[in-house]
């Protein structure tokens, strides 16, 4: 089942979310399950580009909330500030008017960054959260010459293929990453690409977390060359000194496409353990 929020819901959502109306587009729903899943795409993502990943998810345990950030997908031509404040102050709204007991939290990548704002910003934490290819919430430090291919990437597409293929280790067709580079491009506004990078390169509120005793799983691809295991411990293990930190083999930095089928296991085996669920098998 796939479809934007049901007619119930729209009324509910039909407000004003930082000046703007709430429309059902905010997110694309699958499921009808008691256990409610907000999942946050990374820079390159959009809700409705989870690739295979998304077909595996059960949907009679869970619903999925595939959110749509402002300036991509389905909200393209939306304006705004394009920040991780706009972004995190949405999908709290969003949250809150689900009015569900069971509400947990997927991010990846950037994701993960706007993950850990809405955990922090919720005034009822999330059952759980998972981070694939999680950055952290102190930010990702680039030097120049990163910080130069990453800023050309708002307004060139070949950057943006550059980059998928150096973060899935060199190694993957050139047609699936031009594909994925090309999904990028028609689907984002350049001035949304360009402000996000601030999201997750420059963000540093990992002093407000504190110590967290809360279900989270992290996991990464054995080919991503930057969101290593180590870099995972480092940046996250203070916050959260129950994690759960697994690898992914023969993955890179985009799991939901490279390993679908064994991530949407691990993804609902961990969120049903949380839950008290029966497990995913």
């Amino acid at each position: 089942m796939e479809a934007t929020v049901s007619e119930s819901m729209v009324e509910s959502f039909a407000t004003t979310l930082s000046g703007q109306e709430a429309h059902p587009s905010h997110a694309v729903v699958r499921g009808r399950g008691p256990h409610h899943v907000i999942m946050l795409n990374g820079w390159f993502g959009r809700a409705g580009n989870w690739g295979p990943f998304a077909d595996c998810l059960d949907t009679d345990r869970f619903t999925w909330h595939f959110f749509e950030y402002r300036g991509y997908g389905t909200r393209r031509e939306e304006t705004g500030v394009f920040s991780l404040a706009e972004i995190a102050g949405e999908v709290v709204d969003y949250v809150q008017r689900l009015d569900a007991a069971q509400v947990s939290v997927v991010g990846h990548s950037m994701g993960a960054v706007i993950m850990q704002r809405v955990m922090l910003d919720l005034p009822t934490p999330p059952v759980a959260l998972v981070g694939i290819s999680p950055v952290p919430a102190s930010g990702t430090p680039l030097n120049e010459q990163q910080r130069a291919l990453f800023e050309s990437a708002a307004t060139k597409v070949e950057s943006r293929g550059r980059i998928i293929n150096l973060t899935t280790g060199n190694c993957l067709p050139a047609t699936w990453v031009h594909h994925l580079a090309q999904d990028s491009w028609q689907h984002t506004r350049p001035h949304a690409v360009a402000n996000y990078l601030s999201v997750w390169a420059d963000c540093d509120f990992a002093s407000e977390l504190g110590v967290r005793d809360l279900p989270i799983l992290l996991l990464t691809g054995d080919r991503d060359p930057v969101v290593t295991v180590a870099a995972i411990e480092s940046a996250y293990g203070g916050t959260y000194p129950g994690m759960q930190v697994d690898t992914i083999a023969d993955t890179g930095h985009y799991a939901m496409f490279e390993h679908p089928v064994d991530l949407a296991a691990r993804v609902m085996g961990f969120l049903d353990a949380a839950a008290g669920g029966p497990g995913v098998r």
